[in-house]
């Protein structure tokens, strides 16, 4: 399924058009390697980089049936995961490469997941390393902080409140 574009109402960067396809197990490498890449700057400049823990945490976060790979022009430029439960979508990874970064494909994700959970009654919830600049982008779109860790902020919105 192709995605993109926007109306002359949208506020936010027209995103590239891109599609998702079913994530495989061969998409393994990919993801992981976009996942490290995205991950360990932020890890570093908190003193809490640690590469076996954060292998073996991609390795059980992997999971094919949750996760979707972006493409734009048949190459494969990012990955979303997201999980379900009785109440709540959870947004689990949203990872671009570089080059598609703050075009608007991002805020189109995660306003598609908004809407899905909307949908279903459900609310949406995330986590993300503290010092992610992707923090500004899910406040602007409704999320709120409900709780931190160490390393992580944890975000949620209402779908009462994204529509």
């Amino acid at each position: 399924m192709t995605h993109g574009g926007g109306s002359s109402d949208d506020v936010s960067p027209q995103p590239l058009k891109f599609a998702l396809r079913p994530c495989t197990e061969e998409d393994f490498d990919f993801a992981r390697t976009l996942y490290v890449s995205c991950m360990q700057p932020l890890l570093r400049a908190l003193g809490a980089w640690d590469a076996e823990k954060l292998e073996a945490a991609f390795e059980s976060y992997f999971d094919v049936n949750e996760i979707s790979i972006i493409t734009m022009k048949g190459e494969d430029v990012g990955w979303i995961q997201v999980s379900d439960t009785d109440d709540e979508l959870c947004l689990d990874q949203l990872h671009l490469i570089e080059t598609v970064r703050d075009k608007g494909t991002g805020t189109y994700l995660i306003n598609s997941t908004i809407s899905e959970a909307a949908r279903q009654s459900k609310n949406v919830s995330l986590s993300l390393v503290k010092g992610n600049r992707a923090q500004r982008l899910y406040e602007r779109l409704g999320f709120r902080q409900v709780a931190e860790d160490d390393t992580k902020i944890h975000m949620a919105i209402s779908t009462d409140l994204a529509r």
